[in-house]
């Protein structure tokens, strides 16, 4: 059984109803405000959206026997929806009309609509598989942060009881080392529960988490009696207990990730493709319509408008290929690239907007399919297995993988420096400086350090030493 139809035509619909913004209409009558008008769509949207969730999960209730996994897949796009907040951001959007903060309202109805499109996409998705993994690696790194958080904590607080034990503390301070022993506690209590749903092979971490909290419970008892010094053991067992469960869900990590690697490479070369194939379409049709461009024909500037959609489609499927691939860690080099192009398309779809298609526009859609072109080529290299080791621990010794990381970072490289030597040209015609220039130059440092950190990861996964901060 597929999703019904009309839940999926829903998700759709809140996006383009979502999608309005505050303009002029000159068909509703003169007593209605700008605002007021918007600010009806928008409560009409808050409770589309109300019903959709409504939706999801009595459906995954009805399904989940005969369907699981359509019923899966409902409940994981429920918990996106809640997790993510849509519902109140929508309530926020409201009151911003309300008050006729339109400008703040415009800006969160955009982060809204991209919250939509992936609720959309994952409820069109052919690959649950690889969202359900996706969403088990996600909470276990989740969880993986707040142990290292109260790993540090747990350091801390030993040293704290350390000094505390030197002399005679206060009743007050001696409760609030206590209070704060207990936070920690509870801190990796929820690691613990969220390591129970996760379920085996995770659990692995359990009796270690059982440990650390049973260790940090006597902690907190040494100190309630005014013992610090003798709490100090505890502290450092449940230290090592904590870092014990760490290293376990870690290496459970790295498992999700390695199972997943070749759903990950097909779908990152599915998304190169499809831009790839997109953009050479729009780059055409915008070289068919140039000669009616130069005679500013309507009828032409109408269709190149049109051509924006598309190309916005180009720069969000770059956008979460670069989410996609930095989730599962397939490559250092990649997201950079990614979002280079995603801001590049963003770029076109602007000039699109505007009726703007001449020969810079078009050598701008050259340059983003080039880049596609050359990302695609590289990492296809690195989809075949290569005969020979290297010594990159990253890489897991695959020598492709790691020549395919280096000439993704030499692609960025090259693009940089393309946009310095533009850049240059620029200011060398122009005596003073225009903002709109000295922001691209701002963008492009941004990019070199973009390259910079690519650089240092990719190293830090050659050699196994730490990221330089």
């Amino acid at each position: 059984m597929r999703l019904p139809l009309s839940l999926i035509t829903l998700a759709i619909t809140l996006i383009a109803a979502a999608s309005l913004r505050a303009v002029p209409s000159t068909s509703q009558p003169a007593k209605v405000s700008d605002a007021d008008r918007i600010a009806f769509l928008q409560k009409n949207v808050q409770a589309q959206m109300q019903e959709l969730q409504d939706r999801m999960f009595r459906l995954s209730e009805l399904t989940r026997q005969t369907e699981p996994t359509d019923a899966a897949k409902l409940v994981l796009a429920l918990r996106r929806s809640r997790e993510e907040l849509i519902l109140e951001e929508m309530k926020d959007i409201l009151n911003q009309l309300s008050s006729t903060n339109l400008d703040r309202a415009s800006v969160q109805e955009g982060e809204v609509i991209v919250k939509l499109q992936k609720l959309r996409d994952l409820l069109l998705s052919t690959d649950l598989d690889l969202q359900l993994a996706l969403e088990r690696i996600k909470t276990l790194q989740a969880a993986i942060a707040k142990l290292d958080a109260a790993i540090k904590e747990e350091k801390r607080q030993t040293a704290k009881s350390g000094l505390m034990a030197a002399t005679t503390q206060p009743a007050k301070a001696l409760a609030q080392h206590q209070q704060d022993q207990q936070q920690n506690r509870q801190l990796t209590d929820a690691v613990h529960q969220t390591v129970k749903q996760l379920g085996d092979p995770v659990t692995k971490a359990s009796p270690a988490l059982s440990d650390a909290a049973k260790a940090m419970a006597a902690a907190e008892g040494k100190i309630g009696s005014g013992k610090p010094g003798d709490a100090q053991p505890k502290q450092g067992e449940a230290t090592a207990a904590l870092q014990q469960a760490r290293d376990q869900l870690e290496a459970e990590r790295q498992k999700m990730l390695a199972q997943i690697e070749s759903q990950v490479k097909r779908q990152v070369m599915e998304n190169l493709e499809l831009m790839l194939e997109k953009q050479k379409s729009i780059r055409e049709a915008n070289q068919a319509l140039l000669p009616r461009l130069k005679q500013e024909n309507r009828e032409a500037i109408l269709r190149l408008k049109a051509f924006a959609d598309n190309e916005t489609i180009i720069a969000d499927l770059a956008s979460s290929t670069a989410q996609l691939v930095e989730d599962t860690e397939f490559s250092f080099a990649l997201p950079p690239n990614l979002r280079n192009i995603q801001r590049r398309a963003l770029y076109v779809t602007s000039d699109f907007t505007s009726g703007k298609g001449d020969e810079p526009v078009i050598a701008s859609e050259m340059k983003i399919e080039r880049d596609i072109s050359d990302l695609l080529e590289t990492f296809k290299q690195s989809t075949i297995p290569s005969d020979k080791e290297s010594r990159c621990k990253g890489c897991k010794g695959d020598k492709n993988k790691l020549l395919a990381e280096l000439k993704a970072v030499r692609l960025l490289q090259v693009r940089v420096n393309e946009e310095t030597k533009d850049l240059d040209d620029h200011r060398q015609q122009i005596k003073q400086l225009p903002r709109e220039l000295q922001d691209q130059i701002g963008e492009n440092r941004d990019h070199q350090a973009t390259v910079r950190d690519t650089l240092d990861k990719l190293d830090a996964a050659v050699t196994g030493r730490p990221e330089t901060n």
